[in-house]
Formats: C-alpha cells, structure tokens, sequence
C-alpha cells in the first residue's frame, strides 16, 4: 500500500524537476532578452543623439559656409576690375572682424563634437570624425582668410606714411627731408609686421625697396644742401630707378595675397564643398534608417 502511494508522488516529482529546469532556463533568457534590449533601446538613443549633435553643428555651419563663398566669389570678381577708388579700410576693417567671429563660431562647434564617439566602425561614428573634419577645415580656411586680410590693413596703415612724400613745394631739401621721413616711419612699420609664411620673400623685398627709396631722400638732401647739380641728376635717375622697383615689388605683393584666394577658391569649391555634400547626405540616411528602427 505504501508503495502504491509513494511511487505516484516519486513520478510526479521526477517531472516537476524538468519543468522547473525550463522555467528556470526561460526566466534566465527572458532576464538577458531585457537586458539585450535595453541595450539596444539605450544604444538607439545614443546614435541618436550622436546625430542630432552632428546635425545641429552641421546646422549652425552652414551659413558660414555659405558666406566664405560670397566672399571668396567677391574678392575673384574685384581682382578682374581696374578700381581706381580709394581703399575702403573700414570695410576691410569689419571684414577682418566678421571673419575671426566666424573662426570662433567654428571653435565652438568643433568643440562642441568632442564629446562624441569617432569610432570608425560605426556609421554615426564616421560621420561625427567626417563632421569634425569638415568644420575643421572651414575653421583653417577662415583663419587664413583673416590672416590675410589683417595684413592687408595693417600694409596699407604701413605704407599710408609715404604718401605724405608729396609735399607742395618748391624747396628740395623739404622735400628730400619728407621723403627720409615718410620712408623711415613705413620702414619700421613695415618691419614690426608678421607676414603670413607664404608673404615672406615679398614682404622683405618690399622693405629693401623702401630702406632704398629712405636712402635716396638722404643723398637727395646732401646734393640740394651742397647745391651740386652732378649729385642732382644723379639722384633724379636712381629716383626713376627706385620707383620703377618699388611699383613692381608693389605689384607683386598683391598678386601673392590675389593668389590666396584663387587658392581658397579652389579649396571650398573642391574637398570642401565635397565633403559639405557627402555629410548632408549621409546625414539623411542615417536619420531615416533610425526612424525605420
């Protein structure tokens, strides 16, 4: 009778046992399932805001952008016409300012992308180092830009002091006096300036013109003082000389800064503008797959 009894409750045992394995064995993968998923769902979050990051950089950029080139376009455009007009210096003046607010936009916003992930095995990843690469380059070309122009002011306030050579009058030695004056004041300008690299050779060739033409006012000076008409003439040929130099250094000088934004010209219409398109696109299908997920 005992036996009878005990051996259905034995059976009845012996199957709980493997249920019990399988609901153990289904808690612990439903367990992991949730925490796949929360990860995933985390991860999705993550990716997104990574590309709302980027875009809102991208975003921000792009009317910087957009005006590098009207600027770019411009300044090509003004190198074709023969403008005989006086330099608008407070023009350039708030060109220089409204290019170095653009470079610290730009710091901001490459800044801003640090805090996200590059990884070059992820999509989001790649697009955040493409973004960075992208505003980083825009960021070089506006402070070159600006390098540029912040020379061009500060020659044309160096050079400004050799216009006042013309002085009306009849006495040379007046003359000859402003000429070492005027020469003089621009030399010491001209030589406390700091070139950009690739106006070096002509930055200093256009000091050696103007110690030249500040050498002829002395000499100028000795022959009017002495009255010797052979130092005279002498100095009237050298004069014709130095100021034939002087003109073509002058010359040569803004085709090299002329020369600048030809360069740039091609950098924001080429890898530039490139990469511009690249990430806009990339950017929208990234954003779609993440609405689709």
């Amino acid at each position: 009778m005992k036996m009878k009894r005990i051996m259905p409750v034995f059976a009845a045992v012996k199957c709980k046992i493997p249920l019990m394995c399988l609901v153990l064995a289904l808690t612990l993968t439903f367990t992991v399932f949730l925490q796949l998923v929360s990860v995933t769902a985390s991860n999705r979050q993550s990716v997104q805001e990574s590309l709302d990051k980027t875009s809102g950089a991208l975003a921000a950029a792009e009317p910087i952008y957009q005006r590098l080139r009207e600027i770019i376009a411009e300044e090509i455009i003004a190198m074709d016409l023969e403008d005989e007009t006086d330099t608008d210096i407070a023009g350039s003046e708030a060109g220089y300012e409204e290019l170095n607010g653009y470079s610290k936009q730009l710091d901001g916003l490459i800044s801003g992308l640090n805090d996200l992930s590059d990884d070059p095995n992820t999509s989001d990843g790649k697009t955040v180092r493409a973004a960075r690469e992208y505003l980083s380059m825009l960021r070089n070309m506006t402070a070159d830009l600006s390098e540029l122009v912040r020379y061009a002011i500060d020659v044309y306030y160096a050079i400004e002091p050799m216009g006042m050579m013309d002085e009306d009058t009849d006495e040379f030695e007046v003359l000859a006096e402003a000429i070492w004056t005027g020469c003089e004041t621009t030399r010491i300008m001209m030589t406390e300036l700091k070139p950009p690299s690739y106006l070096t050779i002509t930055h200093n060739d256009m000091i050696a013109r103007i110690t030249e033409f500040r050498d002829f006012g002395e000499d100028f000076y000795i022959a009017c003082y002495m009255d010797d008409p052979l130092r005279m003439y002498s100095c009237v040929y050298r004069m014709n000389r130095i100021i034939r130099m002087f003109n073509i250094c002058d010359e040569n000088l803004t085709a090299d800064m002329e020369l600048q934004f030809i360069q740039a010209e091609r950098r924001i219409n080429g890898p530039i503008a490139q990469l511009h398109g690249e990430l806009t696109k990339n950017l929208e299908l990234l954003k779609n797959a993440q609405g689709r997920g």
